[in-house]
């Protein structure tokens, strides 16, 4: 059975990872459309700018409680120097809804430890800015997990006694369990520990009651080396036949924003290309026989066909937007259509638009 719940499970290398460490989590956001009020009639004009509204920042508080019985008398000296370690760096919180994995870029703006008679117990809330006001549906090609464990933490960041002085720890529990040994990132950039691989098996564990999970790591580069650059592009269409000029095709998008961040490959030979996007048509001129790459800021980058092609950048005043189109492409949840002319009637030439999906 499909679950629904938005679980959050990491923010940097801070992993959560069971159901008692986070007590409840609550997530607002709003939209940046505004209201007058009419003067003489009833109800209030709206100010719409597209046919979505815009989403401001959006926050969310969080209640940790942390329970230091699982650890080691040495892990549990550094656990909460470990914690605002994590909070005080802005970086990546990541939740998964269902079997899909998001995350989107935060910081921690306010924070409170209440105060606790109970031993083994620290309970810390914790308040965030999710500045971009959106969430980014993860690339499962470039996460990879790596199988955790709470107790790893120490070992991972390095932490050590300034002093040596043992005997502060005589009082100590013992773990509940040994601890296996932390192991390197390096190890689990494999295809078999991607995400693409292991999300329908790993989705269960997530929302596990269990206090073994997994640590996300995001890495495009080895997402590239394992799975081949041109997989890490995006929907691919190519020319029907080779002898004709234009590409024509359409692909499906989960976003559910409208989303501008898109970026437009062309491997092949073209002359001139225009490329229209559900509508929107920009042009760049010159004749190329490569990899041809639009990002969504207007930067063009092009290497030459062969392995000794040097990546060069297309100067800008080269981006031509005819008259009645605007700079920019947008993609929709749903089906969307592209149409490439090459004006060019001897090669094969394919297109690739890579989308970042993106939800509140």
């Amino acid at each position: 059975m499909m679950i629904l719940t938005r679980k959050y499970v990491q923010f940097n290398d801070l992993v959560i990872d069971n159901y008692d460490m986070l007590e409840s989590a609550d997530l607002s956001g709003n939209f940046k459309t505004a209201t007058t009020d009419y003067s003489f009639g009833h109800g209030s004009y709206a100010a719409f700018k597209s046919k979505q509204q815009f989403s401001a920042e959006q926050s969310l508080s969080m209640s940790l409680k942390l329970d230091t019985r699982k650890f080691s008398c040495d892990q549990q000296k550094f656990y909460k120097d470990y914690l605002f370690k994590n909070i005080m760096s802005p970086g990546k919180l990541w939740a998964i809804e269902g079997e899909q994995l998001l995350w989107t870029n935060a910081f921690v703006n306010d924070f409170s430890e209440t105060y606790s008679t109970e031993r083994h117990f620290v309970s810390i809330d914790i308040d965030f800015v999710l500045y971009e006001g959106l969430w980014h549906k993860a690339d499962s090609k470039k996460v990879f997990l790596q199988p955790y464990s709470i107790c790893d933490f120490a070992e991972q960041l390095g932490f050590q006694e300034a002093e040596e002085c043992d005997e502060c720890c005589l009082s100590c529990s013992k773990p509940k369990q040994p601890c296996a040994k932390c192991l390197s990132d390096c190890e689990f950039l494999t295809a078999e520990n991607s995400f693409c691989e292991l999300k329908k098996d790993v989705a269960l564990n997530f929302y596990g009651q269990c206090g073994d999970t997994y640590r996300i790591i995001y890495n495009c580069e080895a997402g590239a080396k394992i799975w081949g650059a041109d997989k890490m592009l995006g929907h691919k269409i190519c020319k029907k036949e080779s002898c004709r000029d234009l590409i024509v095709g359409q692909f499906y998008s989960d976003t559910i924003i409208d989303s501008e961040d898109i970026t437009i490959t062309i491997i092949g030979t073209v002359v001139d290309p225009v490329i229209t996007l559900n509508g929107n048509t920009m042009q760049i001129l010159g004749e190329y026989n490569g990899t041809l790459t639009l990002t969504a800021n207007g930067e063009i980058y092009y290497q030459e066909e062969g392995c000794c092609g040097e990546l060069t950048y297309i100067d800008i005043n080269k981006l031509i937007i005819p008259e009645g189109n605007t700079f920019g492409f947008s993609v929709h949840q749903g089906m969307n259509g592209i149409i490439v002319e090459t004006n060019d009637c001897c090669d094969m030439t394919c297109v690739y638009v890579k989308v970042d999906s993106v939800t509140i």
